[in-house]
């Protein structure tokens, strides 16, 4: 809830149904790619992971992901950040994928390294979230970063 302008303690069931709703719209109209991370031996729910904000005529997506507490730190968020990275260059044909992360969220800031993203510079108050501006860090990847080279042009 630290990082994430949308999620609250007052969130019920309705919001959840909301929410799911919304997301299977979204992504029945390409703007949003929402899934959900399970544990592969047992089915538990472990948290989200996203393409949004997508711009077909840019070929760019924001990356998005988050854990719940009881499965931080065992390497999930990395994990499934990485599938949808792959997912979004290899299937979607997106050409660039930003991540904008709080200075503060160093945990997050690990994922996207680990993932190979570049920091490009600072987003200044790029998000309103429990009533105060926060400044994120901008990081991206390129297609052609995965791929292994830069492409003839």
């Amino acid at each position: 809830m630290k990082w994430l302008p949308w999620a609250h303690l007052e969130h019920g069931r309705m919001d959840t149904r909301f929410y799911i709703h919304c997301a299977r719209l979204s992504r029945a109209r390409r703007q949003n790619f929402e899934l959900l991370v399970q544990a592969a031996d047992t089915d538990e729910f472990l948290g989200l992971v996203s393409l949004h904000r997508i711009d077909w005529t840019r070929h760019v997506a924001g990356l998005g992901y988050w854990t719940r507490s009881s499965a931080r730190a065992n390497g999930y968020a990395t994990e499934a950040a990485g599938a949808i990275v792959e997912y979004g260059f290899r299937a979607l044909g997106l050409n660039r994928i930003e991540a904008h992360v709080a200075p503060e969220n160093t945990a997050s800031q690990q994922v996207v390294q680990r993932l190979g993203f570049r920091r490009e510079g600072i987003a200044r108050e790029f998000e309103f979230v429990n009533g105060r501006f926060l400044d994120h860090i901008q990081y991206s990847a390129m297609a052609w970063e995965v791929a292994g080279g830069r492409p003839e042009n």
